[in-house]
């Protein structure tokens, strides 16, 4: 009886695959290609591409958006700006263009268009209403191949009710644990449900999404002219943050970021982030500051300490402290705005379970646009303390 399972299941599949295929051959139903949602991400990585280079000449927020729209946001989109990047390579102008152009897109402004459902395959109204006049002979097969299953269901079922309980082995008193038995359905037993696991880099961007920035207008000072927002969590082995510095009228003026400097432990499948580095770029200076945030276990290693020294300033994060990154025209604010450590075998305090900083730049005025080192006494900047 066991063996009549799979028979009756390929049986019915036969006869609704048989009728499916009678009724699409009969019938107009049509799927409408949306045309660039199917290109391989790296092709679509060349239009990404094509779009961040027109964005950066003409600066049209609307025309860039409308560019995009008919990219699969649930991913896709991400998927083609990291096939973009890799193909830009070190070229920091392309870099620069598609930074600009990612910058939007973290904004919201690029919405998916609905209308042409970019994520998937629809059928045709024609071909839809062409279904529907075969739909009740459908129905009836569907019926009859459920109503027999069915009875095959009950008599096996009668039939497993005589069969002994599984032996128990195991230590003297110890529970003994029974594998429950999945249930049979109509394709056969029913697979456990698994929910794919949400990403740490998508959980950090949303974290960052609900933090609330720095209100410097509320402060008596001057705002900056981009603020931005960037958390890190455990298991985002690819955390590298970056985000363009420019001007209200979209002049480039440099980039600014985070991302890992150092990891501790070894044999893990996820990487142990001890230190960060927050850097400045500046398309006026022939430097890129670098200032390393260090977890507490990093900066009291005096080893450890003296190895990301050669980076950068080595500066212990604390939630609330600030650090000033200046190059010749641009100074950039970077706050940690909070932070919780990992547990587990290593030292205490020693990797970050997660940590969100808010980076604020301004113009430095009055500053040589030469690349002459960092200036002293900038004005109309804010004063800023701990």
């Amino acid at each position: 009886m066991n063996k009549m399972g799979p028979v009756v299941i390929l049986l019915v599949i036969l006869v609704m695959g048989a009728f499916l295929g009678y009724a699409w051959g009969i019938s107009d139903v049509a799927i409408t290609d949306t045309g660039l949602w199917q290109l391989h991400p790296s092709y679509q990585g060349m239009y990404v591409q094509a779009v961040a280079d027109a964005y950066a000449f003409d600066g049209n927020d609307d025309l860039a958006a409308d560019r995009l729209q008919y990219l699969c946001q649930d991913g896709g989109l991400t998927k083609a700006v990291e096939e973009a990047q890799a193909r830009y390579g070190t070229d920091p102008v392309k870099r620069a263009n598609l930074d600009q152009l990612n910058t939007l897109i973290r904004s919201g402004y690029v919405v998916q268009n609905t209308e042409v459902q970019v994520c998937s395959l629809k059928p045709s109204l024609s071909g839809v209403m062409a279904l529907a006049r075969y739909a009740w002979a459908g129905i009836l097969l569907i019926g009859i191949a459920i109503v027999v299953y069915g009875v095959l269901l009950v008599i096996r079922s009668s039939e497993e009710e005589g069969f002994p309980a599984p032996s128990a082995v195991g230590a003297p008193g110890a529970p003994v644990a029974v594998p429950e038995r999945a249930k049979p359905t109509l394709f056969g037993k029913k697979p456990a449900v698994e929910t794919a696991p949400r990403s740490a880099a998508a959980a950090g961007a949303q974290i960052s999404a609900t933090v609330e920035k720095t209100d410097f207008s509320s402060r008596g000072m001057d705002p900056p002219i981009v603020q931005f927002m960037t958390t890190y969590l455990h298991g985002d082995d690819l955390y590298d943050d970056s985000f363009s510095i420019e001007t209200p009228s979209g002049e480039f003026l440099g980039e600014t970021g985070v991302g890992i400097s150092e990891t501790i432990g070894a044999g893990s499948d996820v990487k142990k982030v001890t230190a960060f580095e927050v850097w400045l770029f500046d398309k006026n200076d022939v430097r890129t500051v670098t200032n390393v945030l260090m977890s507490e276990h990093a900066f009291n290693d005096d080893a450890l300490r003296s190895k990301l020294q050669t980076k950068g300033e080595a500066i212990l994060a604390q939630p609330g402290d600030k650090l000033i990154l200046e190059t010749a025209t641009l100074r950039v604010q970077a706050r940690v705005v909070d932070l919780a450590y990992g547990s587990g075998p290593l030292p205490p305090d020693s990797f970050f379970e997660r940590i969100t900083i808010e980076l604020a730049a301004w113009k430095r005025q009055g500053q040589p646009a030469s690349p002459v080192g960092p200036p002293s006494g900038a004005t109309g900047l804010p004063s800023f303390g701990a």
